[in-house]
């Protein structure tokens, strides 16, 4: 059975052979200390896209919040409503306030809500202060935005994960964006998607704004899928909500992992996901 690893945003210009190299490294280590060794004829396939992505997302050259300020170029309205509810999201699901958002915003605003783009910069500034930060959330949420909206984006970047996942039976990993690429073409691919356990990392897909963006639209779980483990950090930013009945509701339900200690700086990196006990014991229990 072969293990799929499917990495998140910001890998362009790196060299897929070394960051598969992380990514085994940090399993085999979670391996390891459970006394477990690597399994027999295992096969891992690493589909890189960050570049592609990267290339893409360049062409169109979508503004980041910061660059409203920095350069005069604000989004669309659609943009602008999307990435303002995310991030009101994430900052309230990171416990921030509105006198947290307040704090750095001036004056008292007329509106606050995702429309307002001064209440939007007051809300990224604010989710400063969390372990992720400021600029790597505001490209975040641009690259979530341009894959999620524009079919064309979406489109390339799914056909070169999807190839992986016809033929031989497959344990999937995904993180991060990562993970919202996987469920899409899983649920595209129905059942012929080889994957039959699917890991998820770092994952954003309990955001309403995402959710609401999938293709196809309805949440469900993907077609021959014999069980899905998702495992977060609650101090991960990006991940901080569980999918649960309240925000993934599907069946059968998803097995949630919230006591995860991502050891990284940002509490969101694959290395400190995947050297977890458990994360790593349920990938080779899926394997044997």
């Amino acid at each position: 059975m072969d293990l799929i690893f499917v990495h998140g945003r910001d890998q362009q210009g790196k060299d897929s052979h070394e960051l598969q190299a992380q990514w085994e490294t940090a399993l085999m280590k979670g391996w390891e200390n459970l006394g477990l060794t690597r399994p027999n004829k295992l096969n891992i396939v690493f589909p890189f896209y960050g570049d592609e992505l990267a290339r893409l997302i360049e062409q169109l050259n979508t503004p980041l919040v910061s660059d409203v300020t920095t350069k005069g170029s604000a989004p669309d309205v659609n943009e602008a409503a999307f990435r303002g509810e995310l991030l009101e999201e994430l900052a309230r699901n990171a416990g921030l306030t509105d006198n947290d958002i307040q704090a750095h915003y001036s004056g008292q605003p007329l509106q606050k809500g995702p429309l307002n783009w001064e209440w939007v910069q007051a809300i990224l500034k604010a989710l400063d202060d969390t372990p992720i930060g400021e600029a790597s959330i505001d490209l975040f949420t641009r690259d979530v935005y341009v894959y999620l909206t524009n079919a064309a984006v979406r489109k390339k970047i799914d056909k070169i994960v999807a190839e992986k996942f016809i033929g031989k039976e497959c344990v999937v990993v995904g993180h991060s964006l990562g993970s919202v690429v996987t469920y899409n073409v899983l649920r595209s691919l129905g059942s012929r998607a080889s994957a039959k356990r699917y890991v998820t990392v770092g994952s954003p897909l309990g955001v309403k704004a995402i959710q609401r963006l999938l293709v196809p639209p309805a949440l469900a779980m993907p077609d021959g899928l014999a069980g899905w483990f998702n495992a977060y950090d609650e101090r991960d930013v990006v991940a901080l909500r569980p999918l649960d009945d309240r925000s993934f509701p599907v069946t059968p339900p998803i097995h949630n992992r919230a006591e995860v200690r991502n050891h990284t700086e940002n509490r969101h990196g694959i290395i400190g996901y995947l050297d977890d006990s458990e994360v790593a014991r349920w990938i080779y229990e899926a394997l044997i």
